[in-house]
Parts: structure tokens; C-alpha cells; sequence
């Protein structure tokens, strides 16, 4: 194994940018599958949401300390062959009972990686000297624009081969291509920066309560708990009824699933292109030293609008304006905000802490999509895409704090 395969830095951006680069083709894949080929409806859709945020809620932390306890390393390897079965699962029947206990998988897998990414890269660098906080935070944007830039790839070649063969194919290429990243990283990451917590004799439960007493401690890791609240509390609407929306008003709902494919196709590439401008953006951003809680409160407001304008209108163009706006930025808000609890984590509980933010992404969501999905059942998508809105307006005041502090 050369040095070259080995570096942290490069694997991470490259290898894990790769992972959420494949990302985009298999959720613009589910989302024609749900809507289109299976006709699911609000409840339906987001009942899909809940089996998701409830298995990740349930697992989230126990993932974390997990990684903290043995090794991040084996933490990530996991997750993608979780992940990579739950997505050849997800595409396996058109029953939608059978496919429902998939997204439990997903979120399962989703929760071995959450926060171990981060945990092992900032570890092995810091180890190595070369690199410190501000570093890793805009190698976390790195990573998250090369994952863009790949979905430039994936996406026409998932339309490709769902055109040409069947959607559930493109799916199940989707899973294939994850188990054999998940044989990638098995072989080539290394891991020498990191003393697993049971060599220091700490156990599950002391690193649980380490992890959360830093974050009931330190007063910007409880601000950005409610920004992640918040901010999820509004995603879920926007990620489970949007794009229902969206197509709605194309009429690509009633068209052919091929079809359908391709119209929402060229919507992903286009806010994969908005993203890339984004990311670059915040990237510059951090590099003048503003600080991520900063750049949080900048992407939250142009998340607010944006979202505002997809939500109030039936514009098929103005819709998705509004979700250039409100989708590129949530994409780069990802990054900040893993960024934000980085810096504030202890080396010691850093996955767990990471871990403890997931879970707090997953009761957003958990909530958003109980909330939301009944606001779009009893009134409508519309209306529930508005009050997700708020909860990105509120998102955006809480960050404010984390500025003053």
C-alpha cells in the first residue's frame, strides 16, 4: 500500500466524496420510485420518513460511542455495507410494505458514518501536525464539493440507466457501487492517530456521558442543537413533499416514470450546479476567518427565502428558483454545521458528540415530517412547506447566538 492511497486528507475529499456523490443519483431515483411509479401520496411518504428518523434516533448514538470505543475505521465500513444492502432493498418491490422496513436500514447504516468520517480524518491529521481546526473545516467543504461535482456524473448516468433499463435498476447499481466502496475503504484507510476509548479503559456508558456533558457544557454546542432542530424541522417538508410539489405542477407526476426520471433529473443537475457556486462561496467565506456560526446565519436566511419562494407559488420556474436557493445552501450548511461541532468537540468523544447532532437532526426530522405531514394531509403541501419556512427563519436567529458567543 503506497503512502499516496493512504493519505487522510485525500481519501476523505476523494473516497467519502464519492459516497455522497452516489447519494444524489439513488435519492433522485427513490424520489420518481415513490412518486411517480408508486403514486405514494403525503401520509405515505412521509410515513417513509419516520421508519428513516426513528431508526436513526434510536441508533444514533450508540453508533457514535461505537466509533469512539473501537474504531472509526470499522464504523465506516459498516455503514456502507448497510447502506448498500438497505439501497439495493429499497428498489427490490413496487409493495410498498415491503420496502417501507428498507428505510429503517438506511437510517441504521446512515448512523455508523455520521460523525466517524469527521472524527477519523480530523484525528489522523492532527496527528500527522499539518492540520488544525480552520483546516479541517474547509476540508470538510472540499469534500462536500467534490461529492457535488461527482453527482455531475452519477446523475446523467443514473438517468441513463433507468431510461434504458428500469429505475429499481439504477437503484440497485446505486447499492452495488456503495458495498464496493465499503471494500475500498476496508483495504485502503489506515487509522494510527486514534487510541479506541476501551484502550483507556472507559466504557459505553462513560463515553455516552462525556459526550454529553460537553455538549450541556459548552454553550455554542447547545446553540447549534436548536439550529439543527430547527433546520431539520423544516427540511423534512421540503425533502419528503417538495419535490412532490415540484412535479405536480410539471405534470411529470402522470407521465411515465422514464419521464418523470429525467424532468426531476434535470432539476438535481441543476441545483448540483447552484451547490457547487455555494460551496465555493462558503469556502471563501471561512478562508477570510469569519467563523462557521457566522456563515450559518448567511445560508439559513438565503434557505429561509428561497424556501419561502418554492413554497408560496405553482410556477414551475419559480419553483425551482426557490429551490436553487434553499437546496444549494442546505447542502453547504451540512458541512458548516459538522464543522461547527468539530471545533467544539474533544478528540476524546468526538464521534460521539457528532453522534449526539445526528440525533438531534433525526428528532427535527422525526418531528418535522409528524407536523408537516399532517399540516399537507389536512390542508396542504403548500401550507406544510410554509411552516417549514418558519423553522428555517428560526433556525437562522438561533445561529446568531452562536456568533455573539
Amino acid at each position: 500500500m503506497t503512502s499516496r492511497r493512504a493519505d487522510p486528507a485525500r481519501l476523505f475529499v476523494r473516497g467519502f466524496g464519492v459516497v455522497e456523490g452516489i447519494e444524489w443519483g439513488f435519492w433522485l431515483v427513490l424520489t420518481v420510485f415513490w412518486i411517480v411509479e408508486l403514486e405514494l401520496g403525503p401520509a405515505e411518504l412521509v410515513l417513509l420518513g419516520i421508519v428513516l428518523e426513528a431508526s436513526v434516533l434510536l441508533a444514533e448514538t450508540p453508533t457514535g460511542v461505537v466509533a469512539d470505543l473501537q474504531s472509526r475505521k470499522r464504523s465506516l465500513v459498516i455503514a456502507q455495507v448497510v447502506m448498500g444492502i438497505s439501497f439495493v432493498w429499497s428498489v427490490a418491490s413496487t409493495n410498498y410494505w415491503v420496502i417501507l422496513p428498507a428505510q429503517m436500514l438506511v437510517g441504521i447504516g446512515w448512523t455508523f458514518r455520521s460523525g466517524a468520517d469527521t472524527a477519523w480524518v480530523t484525528d489522523e491529521l492532527k496527528g500527522i501536525g499539518t492540520f488544525d481546526d480552520d483546516d479541517v473545516e474547509r476540508l470538510l467543504l472540499r469534500r462536500h464539493r467534490f461529492g457535488i461535482a461527482f453527482s455531475l456524473l452519477t446523475l446523467p448516468v443514473t438517468i441513463a440507466v433507468g431510461v434504458l433499463t428500469s429505475i429499481r435498476w439504477a437503484g440497485a447499481m446505486m447499492g452495488v457501487a456503495y458495498l464496493l466502496l465499503g471494500l475500498y475503504f476496508y483495504l485502503v484507510m489506515t487509522e494510527e492517530h486514534f487510541t479506541p476509548g476501551k484502550d483507556t479503559g472507559r466504557g459505553f456508558i462513560d463515553i455516552f456521558r462525556e459526550g454529553l456533558t460537553v455538549v450541556r457544557d459548552r454553550p455554542r454546542l447547545r446553540v447549534l442543537v436548536v439550529v439543527i432542530l430547527l433546520l431539520d424541522l423544516g427540511a423534512e417538508g421540503f425533502d419528503r413533499l417538495g419535490f412532490k410539489h415540484f412535479l405536480d405542477n410539471t405534470g411529470a407526476d402522470s407521465a411515465a416514470a422514464s419521464d418523470s426520471l429525467v424532468v426531476l433529473g434535470v432539476l438535481f443537475f441543476i441545483l448540483a450546479l447552484t451547490g457547487l457556486v455555494v460551496n465555493a462561496a462558503a469556502s471563501r467565506y471561512l478562508e477570510r476567518g469569519r467563523g462557521v456560526a457566522r456563515l450559518a446565519v448567511a445560508l439559513l436566511a438565503v434557505a429561509t427565502v428561497g424556501g419561502f419562494i418554492a413554497a408560496i407559488t405553482n410556477i414551475v420556474v419559480v419553483i425551482a428558483i426557490g429551490y436553487m436557493m434553499q437546496d444549494s445552501v442546505r447542502e453547504a450548511l451540512w458541512p458548516v454545521l459538522e464543522g461547527w461541532a468539530n471545533r467544539d468537540a474533544p478528540t476524546e468523544v468526538r464521534a460521539t458528540v457528532h453522534s449526539l447532532m445526528g440525533q438531534t437532526t433525526s428528532v427535527g426530522e422525526l418531528v418535522g415530517a409528524l407536523l408537516l405531514g399532517a399540516v399537507a394531509e389536512f390542508a396542504s403541501i403548500q401550507v406544510a412547506l410554509l411552516v417549514g419556512v418558519v423553522a428555517f427563519a428560526g433556525a437562522g436567529l438561533s445561529a446568531t447566538r452562536g456568533v455573539a458567543r
